[in-house]
């Protein structure tokens, strides 16, 4: 059986995001999109990835009391959904490269939990991304390939 590399599987149109965007607007995105990681580039670079997990976590934690309100001083009005990605987002993030074995990186996923990889190249430019989707599809594959001679 000839190897199977990541390049094969990966998708290569992402919708990215940058370190500045409001997590709220971030939400908004994946929900609409339907998607469950948004990987966050910044001068062309990789620089994390944000997932649905960190953002429920972030939207759904419980405010701070906010302090006693004090005549003629402004009263802060962040939320959670104001902060930008950068603060939340996972910045050491596993990443392959388009000519690792798919084994590797199902490896890699399975072993750290994880549920989708970036696809970069040496400089760290982001080409594409490998999620659990994409795995599903490329087993149904293997099982047509193996169940009709």
């Amino acid at each position: 059986m000839e190897k199977i590399l990541v390049q094969e599987w990966m998708r290569t149109e992402v919708l990215t995001i940058n370190p500045e965007l409001r997590v709220e607007r971030a939400w908004e995105l994946m929900t609409r999109q339907r998607i469950r990681h948004l990987p966050v580039v910044k001068n062309g670079l990789l620089a994390g990835i944000i997932t649905e997990r960190d953002l429920k976590r972030t939207m759904l934690s419980p405010l701070p009391t906010p302090p006693a309100r004090q005549e003629g001083k402004p009263q802060p009005r962040d939320t959670p959904g104001d902060l930008p990605v950068e603060a939340i987002m996972t910045k050491a993030v596993y990443t392959v490269k388009p000519t690792d074995p798919l084994l590797m990186a199902v490896l890699r996923m399975v072993d750290e939990k994880i549920g989708a990889l970036p696809v970069v190249d040496e400089a760290g430019k982001l080409l594409g991304i490998l999620t659990e989707t994409d795995l599903l599809k490329v087993l149904v594959f293997l099982l047509r390939k193996t169940s009709f001679p």
